[in-house]
């Protein structure tokens, strides 16, 4: 083995890294193109301390760890897969001899799910960690265990362009954080916003074709997605001269293609690489001096609130807007374009969200299920929210991986020894219970979920159509991913039951089995809702099984269904009636104004049947008229006047009485307390109006024994003796006042204003005419009878001669009949 002398910056610091790792675990920063993820692999298999063990480095991305373990083997002169291996997802490349295994896509996660203790592994290296996979997330929180627990030997090294180190520094609390100086020449930055109505790919296009013209270099071109690329690409191949090549960069391409786009022209010729985010930081791309940046990316965002996950375009942060424009300083001084203004930028975030937070977590949780450890329990930088979580369990048990003490269950460990998607191998676990045909059909299934549609966007939603031309088109490139999961399931080529195809999705997919409510719109498991576009073949079905849809601005609140087969309600029955419940329900009927009480068969959220039941239970009645009377307020209840007036005189005495203990009737009180003098009398009262015929001043009186009642009417009484002899009724209000309204020749010989509440409230008195008309409102009775009673008198005589109308009506005698009625009775 022969060692290539490196000149990278990170060299520098080589002899520190070398003696920290001999003692502890490494958190080493540097910029991109300081050479961390090539000399530091390569320098470290010099170390005595690793010359008997593996060292795994995890990488991000699947395009990176192909072409950083082939350059690490270059380096050696040795072919990859000998000394420096690499696995990745359906791809390995490693022997015996391999010392330096560079992995990814959960490749480590299953390392130690399999074996914990990390066999001949003394290092793991963590690359690119600022990108923050939720895999390097997981990989880190269980490796710590695995050192906590069972390898105090393990070293660990975290690698980082930009890293938030304090947080790190908290899981790693023992480790040495190194930081290296880049090496990088300037890079003048051209703001060149465009805000015509062309498309984002023809505004790279120009741009592009500006900056080829303006500086001499080859070019790397930041876009979105592979999409966008290629549309770039076939607009340049009409703008560029032909001494000009055009590579694509994207993670879906072959190693060849990728190799073309990352070393020079072998004829010399200058390029022009269109690439995604993954040429920011993890690969190393010859003769760069120009860099054209959209601003644009592509994140995988799990919505939670339908179930799916989304491809989202987005503006870039600041971090990965200075990665990319560092791409053109590597090798000499460049220049950057940006498609943005400056003022846009300063508005930037500063570093992207992890992984973990905008992810469906349900893969991540079987991992951890598996593990034996509950998410928030591990040593993780940012946590899951809760909602995240309580999705993910949803999903799981749904497809019966979780049981119903969220345990990973039988059919679960099999799922996950499966390896892949949980619902993917769901579905193939399942289908061989069917037969040698179900399974030999869900293996094309899962590449039909897992691949690219066949038929295209335009072609409906049908599945049936799908397999059709896979059955005729047997050298379909999409059967050499079918063959596979052959291979791996143990199966072969079988004739497919295409009938049972809605079955086979259900089982991939239980959450997505929708019921039809109309003009092509399905009401799912889930409680979400999915339509399908005008005119596909499925509008019409009763029930459709789901593989695929899309978030869609047409269809707003609905995802677009995009792959879908019928199913039956037998087929549902029978297959899924693990998801299938029996309730009673007992709720609120606002037509009819009443509980109504019914037995449902749910199947998730969609209900199968509903029939009446007998008589709900008391505390189900109790809790509904709570839930009502707390939505409507408890003053809505159809309280009479005699009710009211009760409540008013028991909030005076509240008030006033202190000396001994009044119920609380305010609105807070008479909800907080409702369990006490309401409810325990409501166990046959169904409907509100039954509720009206309560009589509620005796519920309420019920609070008070007889001593408080006595007082509470001789203190607050509701009637009142006039002069006249009358009994007139005092009103109290809701605002703690009283009034007496009478005929003011009743009132005659009343020296003063009457009070209630031992003399602490003054009765508002309303004075009336003999016609029954308020003539006068006063607290002060004797200063009325003293002023503007004469004013009223005057007024009063010649309207109402009749009646007797005294000069001195506090000394006069009390009456309630006209004057000669008096002469009469005297």
């Amino acid at each position: 083995m022969s060692f290539v002398k490196s000149t990278l910056p990170v060299e520098t610091i080589i002899p520190q890294l070398h003696h920290a790792l001999a003692l502890r675990d490494v958190i080493l920063v540097a910029p991109p193109g300081a050479g961390k993820s090539t000399c530091v692999p390569l320098s470290l298999l010099r170390l005595a301390q690793f010359s008997e063990q593996k060292i795994i480095m995890l990488q991000p991305r699947r395009i990176a760890a192909r072409n950083i373990a082939h350059y690490l083997a270059k380096q050696l002169g040795e072919d990859v897969g000998q000394t420096v291996g690499y696995r990745i997802r359906g791809e390995s490349r490693s022997s015996k001899a391999t010392r330096l295994e560079v992995v990814t896509e959960g490749i480590l996660t299953r390392m130690l799910q399999s074996n914990p203790e990390l066999p001949g592994v003394g290092l793991v290296i963590f690359d690119e960690f600022h990108e923050r996979s939720i895999h390097a997330d997981f990989s880190l929180a269980l490796c710590l265990e695995v050192q906590d627990v069972l390898r105090d030997d393990l070293r660990l090294l975290i690698m980082s362009a930009t890293l938030d180190v304090a947080s790190l520094g908290e899981l790693l609390p023992k480790a040495k954080q190194i930081a290296c100086e880049g090496r990088s020449y300037s890079v003048e930055t051209y703001y060149r916003p465009n805000s015509t109505s062309a498309s984002l790919v023809e505004k790279v296009a120009s741009l592009t074709v500006l900056a080829a013209a303006e500086h001499q270099g080859d070019i790397l071109v930041f876009l979105p997605g592979q999409g966008e690329i290629l549309r770039c690409a076939r607009l340049l191949e009409q703008k560029i001269t032909s001494d000009v090549k055009i590579h694509c960069l994207f993670s879906q391409q072959n190693i060849v293609t990728q190799e073309a786009a990352l070393i020079a022209d072998p004829d010399g010729k200058r390029k022009i690489i269109l690439a995604t985010n993954i040429a920011e930081t993890s690969l190393t791309i010859e003769g760069i001096t120009i860099v054209v940046d959209s601003g644009m990316q592509k994140s995988a965002v799990y919505q939670l609130s339908k179930g799916l996950t989304q491809l989202h375009s987005h503006m870039i942060s600041k971090s990965s807007a200075t990665q990319r424009m560092g791409r053109a300083g590597r090798l000499s001084s460049g220049v950057c374009y940006r498609l943005w203004s400056k003022e846009q930028h300063q508005r930037l975030i500063e570093h992207g969200q992890a992984e973990i937070l905008t992810s469906d977590l349900s893969p991540f949780l079987l991992e951890a299920s598996v593990w034996g450890a509950k998410i928030n329990d591990l040593a993780l930088i940012d946590t899951p929210s809760d909602a995240q979580l309580k999705q993910a369990h949803s999903v799981l048990m749904g497809l019966q991986v979780l049981d119903e003490h969220h345990q990973v269950s039988t059919h679960g460990k099999a799922v996950h020894a499966l390896g892949g998607q949980a619902n993917i191998a769901t579905m193939l676990l399942k289908s061989k219970a069917l037969g040698a045909g179900h399974q030999s059909l869900a293996c094309a299934i899962a590449v039909l979920l897992e691949d690219k549609d066949p038929l295209g966007n335009q072609a409906g939603s049908l599945c049936y159509e799908r397999l059709s031309l896979l059955q005729q088109q047997k050298s379909h490139p999409l059967w050499r991913g079918i063959r596979q999961w052959y291979k791996k399931l143990g199966c072969g080529d079988a004739s497919w039951p295409l009938d049972d195809t809605g079955i086979l999705l259900g089982f991939a997919f239980p959450q997505w089995i929708g019921k039809s409510s109309g003009a092509g719109r399905y009401a799912l498991v889930d409680g979400t809702g999915a339509q399908l576009s005008d005119n596909d073949p499925l509008v019409g079905q009763p029930w459709i099984a789901i593989g695929q849809m899309l978030l869609s601005d047409k269809y707003q609140s609905n995802a677009r269904i995009t792959l879908a087969e019928p199913i039956n309600i037998v087929q549902i029955e029978q297959y899924f009636s693990h998801l299938i419940n029996k309730e009673m329900r007992c709720e609120w009927d606002e037509t009819r104004e009443a509980i109504s009480a019914h037995s449902l068969q749910r199947l998730g959220h969609i209900v199968l049947k509903q029939t009446p039941s007998g008589k709900p239970s008391s505390d189900q009645i109790h809790q509904i008229w709570r839930e009502q009377i707390n939505r409507r307020g408890v003053m809505a209840l159809p309280f009479s006047e005699n009710d009211l007036q009760l409540i008013y005189r028991l909030r005076i005495a509240h008030t006033y009485l202190t000396d001994r203990q009044w119920p609380d009737v305010s609105e807070v009180g008479l909800m907080a307390t409702i369990d006490n003098w309401l409810l325990p009398y409501l166990s046959d009262v169904l409907s509100w109006q039954q509720l009206s015929k309560l009589d509620f001043k005796a519920l309420l009186l019920n609070q008070l024994d007889y001593t408080a009642q006595q007082l509470l009417n001789q203190l607050l009484p509701s009637k009142i003796t006039v002069p006249s002899t009358s009994r007139i009724a005092l009103k109290y209000d809701d605002h703690g006042s009283v009034s007496l309204a009478v005929r003011m020749q009743e009132v005659y010989g009343l020296a003063d204003t009457p009070m209630v509440a031992r003399g602490q409230v003054k009765v508002q008195m309303v004075l009336l005419s003999p016609a029954g008309r308020p003539l006068q409102q006063t607290q002060d009775l004797a200063g009325f009878w003293q002023g503007s009673y004469k004013e009223v008198q005057k007024e009063m005589k010649g309207r109402y001669q009749k009646h007797y109308w005294p000069d001195d009506p506090a000394n006069a005698l009390a009456t309630s009949k006209t004057k000669k009625k008096m002469s009469n009775n005297q």
